[in-house]
């Protein structure tokens, strides 16, 4: 019944009319899934790249007459082992939330990308991100490239922008996946590349870094990579002469993308092949920077809200200034549920100091620790610059050391005036605002205290 109404609808079509492709086809609907067997892999390579767009367009129309609310899903599968394209890939189903997006799932969010919590410092890599996502922006950054550390938010980023592609894009023409696993698994691509980009518009891959050392793996993307077409082309397959449909029934699709993430900075890529690397380069590159102590405070107090948790700003600050990453930040507030549970919710400054020391909190520096490094950086002795000499050199290092203090570690300028040898805050004050503007003003401070704080994070 299926097929003698997709062979009425395809005789309406000039360039498909009397042709017999159809009946070498075995067609299974089960349930709301249809499965497409052809009897061969040379079938299914020219079905692929000639016949495709007209037969899933055929069982639109064919759906879309009988009222149906959708298409079912379509698995191609072949008679023969090896043959093209016989798995079916998952849905892009998001996994429970993670530190760095808050809603519940991000499947069910409205924007997924909503809920992120950032500043200044990643607030040009999630914006390209939601963009790209949407399909809002008219450049093509094909491939778009994420890096940064452990621990930053790359994979959260990667998924919150599988969600949103999934509501406009066939979850069954998309690939999320690590790189590892895409390389290992997908053999067939290898051989004909071409193919991919018939069958699938999106390509999301995690991890890049677990490539390197694998000349294979590395080579079997650089041709995936290759063999992306161009943005708003035609559907390939349906070259010029008596294939073309006719007028206002050519097949467009909009142009594939290809997102990629990659552990540690831009300069990890080195250790990739350099043909792989340069078109990784290719396209957009963006750093998700660590998050600072304002992300890590806020993240906190977010926290606290959803799960109730009576800390004060003071406790939350000193868990804040322990940890630089989410996930350590995570397992603190676990413990700190834990504590709350078990002693009442009213805990004291030595509850949280013991939750620290037996927890997963880093050694984060202190005052003294950034001081020395100043110093060091400055040829200079902390204890010159904690004293009251005003030479110019001493002045600077200590009110470098000062604005970092405060960037790091949240101190009032009370508290930076005691640890900086009992100076008064309104000596601090302008110690801070006098950095803040030779940031601007000056190339050898900006890089001196960008420097520091990558090295203290």
């Amino acid at each position: 019944m299926l097929k003698k109404e997709l062979r009425e609808i395809l005789a309406e079509n000039r360039a498909t009319a009397g042709e017999t492709w159809l009946e070498s086809l075995t067609l299974r609907q089960e349930k709301d899934t249809l499965r497409v067997i052809f009897p061969h892999m040379y079938f299914a390579d020219w079905f692929s790249l000639h016949r495709r767009a007209a037969f899933e367009d055929a069982l639109r129309r064919h759906f879309t007459r009988l009222h149906e609310d959708s298409v079912p899903r379509i698995v191609y599968e072949s008679a023969a082992p090896g043959a093209f394209a016989a798995r079916t890939l998952p849905q892009p189903v998001s996994p429970p939330p993670g530190p760095d997006c808050r809603s519940n799932t991000m499947a069910e969010a409205e924007d997924p990308f909503a809920d992120f919590i950032c500043n200044d410092k990643n607030a040009f890599p999630l914006a390209t991100a939601r963009d790209l996502a949407a399909d809002t922006t008219s450049t093509a950054y094909n491939p778009f490239l994420v890096c940064g550390r452990s621990g930053t938010g790359k994979s959260r980023l990667l998924q919150a922008m599988t969600c949103v592609m999934s509501r406009t894009a066939d979850p069954a023409r998309m690939i999320c996946s690590s790189a590892a696993r895409f390389c290992s698994e997908h053999l067939v691509w290898a051989r004909r590349p071409e193919l991919f980009w018939l069958r699938y518009d999106v390509l999301v891959l995690d991890d890049i870094q677990d490539l390197a050392g694998h000349d294979a793996w590395q080579r079997k993307l650089v041709t995936i990579i290759d063999t992306c077409p161009g943005r708003q082309k035609n559907l390939p397959g349906i070259p010029s002469g008596e294939d073309i449909p006719p007028a206002g029934e050519q097949i467009h699709r909009a142009a594939p993308r290809m997102i990629f993430a990659c552990s540690g900075q831009p300069q990890a890529l080195k250790a990739l092949d350099e043909r792989l690397r340069s078109r990784l380069e290719s396209g957009l590159v963006v750093e998700l920077m660590e998050p600072d102590l304002d992300v890590r405070l806020r993240y906190l107090q977010v926290i606290c809200k959803e799960r109730r948790l009576p800390l004060t700003r003071e406790q939350l600050l000193f868990l804040a200034q322990r940890c630089s990453q989410f996930r350590l930040l995570q397992g603190l507030m676990l413990k700190v549920g834990a504590y709350c549970a078990v002693k009442g919710n009213n805990l004291t400054q030595s509850d949280m100091e013991n939750i620290v020391r037996t927890g997963v909190a880093e050694k984060m520096p202190g005052c003294r620790e950034i001081l020395g490094e100043v110093a060091r950086r400055l040829n200079l002795r902390p204890e010159d610059v904690l004293g009251a000499k005003r030479r110019p050199d001493l002045v600077l290092a200590r009110q470098v050391s000062m604005y970092i203090c405060r960037r790091k570690l949240g101190l009032s300028y009370p508290e930076l005036g005691r640890a900086f040898g009992g100076r008064d805050h309104s000596t601090v004050i302008y110690a801070i605002n006098k950095i803040k503007k030779l940031m601007v003003s000056n190339k050898s401070v900006h890089q001196l205290v960008t420097e520091i704080e990558m090295k203290t994070p």
